[in-house]
């Protein structure tokens, strides 16, 4: 059985910000004297406690997507080492919050399953960001509190080495890896899950008793297995505090990559048939996802008409020379076959998840770090609602009018002024590849056949925080349109009433509370399918109390 108790604040400490610091010159001590009395704590703690009077306070009770927030939340704890999260555990079990405590890390949760008027504790864990390679254990590792471009970051100058990860800068780890999470690479590398080989959890057993739990992939317990296991795909808040992730081994970093932006002004694909010159797009990608090979990742951007473009991005990743490989002969004979090669120049900044970055360049041969710098966007801090599906094949031609249908949609609010849809789209992300190798049970990861993934978006400002008409006349479109969308399914991808076997449910890391109408079991299904007993078992093992519980939370049983 793996060690399950505090670990101490000493071997803790250099996987800290003020271990960080101290590599400036200055002593671990000094470094982290100096963080904590900047932020207010007293010496020798591994725990900052934040309260309403503290300046960092409001910024930490709202998350990127500014729909959501925490009005009632009374107390923030920030643990500095992973000591400290054990202990802040403690703090709000012992503290009265056991009910209403969430965990925060990078802030990029889809739904209000953090911030929300329940909330009444929060536990952040975004100064656990240290990443590296730890001697003792003969792994590479990182905690939960970095974000994505920590790791690519950390990983590149001191390894060369990389992890299939997603490309949107501020994204925590903590939810990122254990949701399954996917980049660029991915068709090349698999999911980040596919290299997880072991994490750190602080958990609240029977009693309430708080523990810190190392476990592996090697984990003789089966309950350890069972937890590492659960991580492996499992979604973040729903067994206990991620503090860090361990990989026994990681993938070289790529040299160079090829950039493409391809571009179809709306006005052409209407004049040129619409619905059906969409479907050409549709099918051109589907070509090159399929045939493309995995050193391909596209992007298929299907703006809303008032964008002005539809866009597909394309990173190539390639070794050797600058120039000594090039995809570009391949793009252009599809685009040929499919009758669809009048791009035209890219206009505008790419929108939405997971990449938003500018466009003014059609082709640039990059290093592969310059492509990291380039595609690393998250995008403005905006009120959003997302929704999503995996698919095992191509669109079907209703599919396919139904997306120009929404796409070229007018909609205006109660007092006739046009809604402005022109940050709204339906991406497809390329699947595939080396993420279909591994068998849909060796992970808690269940879709393992799927060719494409999709993210529906739709983005809008607001001056007032919460709801509001502007937003539901977005969240409006977006429920319309993907309940046609599906309406042959009952308004979901559910692969249990798709005869034809194309869609396999949804993603666990994009949430969409709506799924619960059809069910929580349901929602459930879709995003976990057969792997959801399991993960269920894990759940009863590891937090009988249900104590990490959200709308779309693993129940006890």
């Amino acid at each position: 059985m793996e060690r399950r108790h505090f670990l101490k604040a000493g071997a803790a400490g250099a996987g800290t910000m003020a271990g960080l610091l101290a590599l400036s010159g200055k002593s671990q001590a000094q470094a982290k004297a100096e963080l904590v009395a900047a932020a207010g704590g007293s010496a020798g703690t591994d725990l900052l406690i934040l309260n309403p009077s503290s300046p960092q306070f409001r910024g930490l009770t709202q998350g990127f997507n500014r729909r959501w927030t925490a009005p009632n939340a009374a107390v923030v704890f920030v643990p500095l080492t992973e000591h400290g999260a054990a202990e802040a555990l403690a703090n709000v079990i012992g503290g009265g919050w056991a009910q209403n405590f969430r965990v925060r890390g990078g802030g990029h949760c889809y739904e209000d399953f953090v911030f929300n008027a329940d909330t009444r504790a929060i536990i952040d864990v975004s100064l656990l960001n240290a990443i590296g390679y730890d001697q003792a254990r003969g792994c590479y590792f990182a905690q939960a509190g970095g974000t994505t471009w920590d790791l690519y970051r950390h990983l590149y100058w001191q390894f060369g080495k990389t992890l299939p990860a997603g490309s949107c800068y501020s994204v925590g780890l903590g939810g990122h890896i254990c949701g399954g999470g996917y980049g660029l690479m991915s068709r090349a590398f698999g999911l980040t899950v596919d290299w997880l080989t072991g994490v750190t959890v602080a958990t609240v057993g029977q009693g309430d008793k708080v523990q810190l739990n190392q476990v592996t992939n090697k984990s003789t317990d089966p309950n350890d297995q069972l937890l590492y296991w659960a991580h492996t795909g499992g979604g973040g808040g729903n067994f206990g505090i991620i503090t860090r992730y361990e990989f026994q081994t990681l993938p070289t970093a790529p040299q160079n990559a090829e950039l493409i932006v391809l571009a179809w002004n709306w006005t052409d694909i209407i004049a040129g048939g619409g619905a059906s010159y969409l479907g050409g797009i549709l099918t051109f990608f589907e070509d090159l996802t399929r045939n493309g090979g995995n050193s391909i990742f596209g992007l298929l951007k299907l703006n809303h008409a008032s964008a002005g473009q539809v866009k597909i991005i394309v990173q190539a990743n390639y070794d050797g020379p600058i120039g000594s490989s090039t995809v570009m002969p391949q793009v252009n004979g599809l685009l040929a076959k499919h009758g669809v090669a009048n791009v035209v120049a890219p206009r505008g900044a790419v929108i939405g998840h997971p990449v938003a970055a500018p466009s003014s360049e059609a082709y640039v041969n990059y290093r592969w770090w310059e492509v990291v710098q380039d595609l690393n966007g998250s995008g403005d801090n905006q009120k959003g609602k997302y929704k999503s599906a995996y698919m095992r094949a191509g669109f079907p031609a209703a599919q396919i009018q139904t997306i120009y249908k929404y796409l070229t949609q007018t909609r205006t609010d109660g007092s006739g002024k046009a809604v402005d849809l022109s940050a709204s789209l339906v991406q497809v992300d390329s699947y595939a590849g080396q993420i279909n190798a591994v068998a849909p049970t060796a992970t808690a990861v269940w879709q393992r056949s799927s060719i494409f993934k999709l993210q529906y978006q739709t983005y809008w400002q607001d001056q007032t925080e919460g709801p509001s008409a502007n937003g539901d006349n977005h969240i409006a479109w977006i429920r319309d349109f993907y309940g046609e969308m599906y309406g042959a399914y009952g308004g979901i991808p559910d692969p249990a009433r798709d005869p034809t076997n194309n869609v396999d449910g949804c993603y666990v890391n994009y949430p969409d509370v709506d799924l619960n109408r059809a069910g929580p079991s349901t929602a459930l299904r879709l995003y976990y399918g057969g792997n959801l007993p399991r993960l269920i078992q894990a759940k009863h093992a590891w937090d009988p109390n249900n104590r990490f519980h959200h709308s779309q939370s693993i129940p006890v049983a």
